[in-house]
């Protein structure tokens, strides 16, 4: 069975998320603030608070 998204992240991982602009898709580091069943707060570089409820739009921090 899949873990849930809570399951998979824990707070102050490193995680990116994607936001479509302009048409175009585009990965931002975010840090993972708190689990809240049914989902996680992320927090995105300009502050900013984002609710997550599935993995379609987040991903573990890419290593460069």
């Amino acid at each position: 069975m899949m873990k849930r998204i809570y399951e998979q992240y824990a707070p102050d991982e490193q995680v990116e998320i994607i936001f479509t602009k302009r048409g175009e898709e585009e990965w931002q580091p975010a840090l993972v603030v708190r689990r809240e069943p049914p989902g996680i707060w992320v927090r995105t570089a300009d502050g900013r608070e984002w609710f997550m409820t599935n993995t379609y739009r987040i991903r573990p921090i890419e290593k460069r």
